[in-house]
């Protein structure tokens, strides 16, 4: 597989950054081309042994679902992915939120042809010194996300008014508290769906959702992809190793 001739720029520019995920496909979910920040997320050694492959090659299906899911949407609707959330696997392992752009590339004749998608780690672009204060409140966040949100709690573990904590929180990680808080839910239901067989409603019943329906609503939101589609996606793909 080659890369088209309009994107080889794209390729070269994301070389050697190492908090950035670059990626090159063909409309058709092939990888053309990578960076090795993406090979090193994707477990591979080299950005060439990427080449051909596609993401439910290479990550867990519930997120390579995701992924795919998000791809369909941008060539059906012609319309650039713009700092979208989503769930990627870091190189130690452990599922992290990147932020993720993604564009067509297209010909002479405007005609689409790849895509291409940059994705930055959101923990590693984290330098602000609020950080050391805010991390105490974060922590608590992410033990007890199954707890409705106590705004002033969290603030008062952070030695901050409530205002002051939302406004940091917001500054340093792009996120409110309610926002890092569903994020937290949506990540330990995605967990439960793929390492348990616990009935749905039970899911969102132990992350914090209010009902069935709360949770199918922010993963889609948040994924593009529905609770039922996550446990399927990892049934399948037990199935067929």
């Amino acid at each position: 597989m080659t890369v088209p001739e309009q994107a080889a720029p794209l390729v070269a520019l994301f070389e050697g950054l190492p908090h950035v995920m670059f990626s090159l496909k063909s409309l058709d979910g092939r990888y053309l081309a990578v960076n090795q920040a993406f090979a090193d997320r994707a477990g591979c050694k080299s950005p060439v042994s990427v080449v051909g492959t596609r993401a439910v090659d290479l990550f867990a299906p519930e997120l390579a679902l995701s992924y795919e899911a998000q791809d369909a949407a941008l060539v059906e609707t012609n319309r650039a992915v713009r700092r979208q959330l989503e769930l990627i696997s870091r190189p130690d392992g452990d599922l992290g939120w990147y932020v993720t752009n993604k564009s067509l590339v297209r010909d002479g004749t405007g005609r689409p042809i790849a895509i291409a998608a940059v994705s930055v780690d959101e923990h590693t672009a984290k330098t602000d010194p609020s950080m050391d204060r805010l991390g105490a409140a974060l922590r608590h966040l992410r033990e007890h996300f199954d707890e409705p949100l106590n705004l002033a709690e969290l603030a008062a573990i952070a030695g901050m008014r409530p205002a002051t904590f939302e406004r940091r929180m917001r500054r340093v990680l792009g996120l409110s508290p309610r926002q890092l808080l569903v994020r937290a839910r949506v990540e330990e239901a995605v967990h439960l769906l793929v390492s348990t067989t616990r009935p749905l409603s039970e899911v969102a019943a132990a992350c914090g959702f209010f009902d069935q329906a709360a949770m199918n609503r922010q993963m889609r939101q948040l994924l593009g992809v529905t609770p039922g589609s996550v446990r399927r996606a990892a049934r399948d793909g037990a199935a067929s190793r």
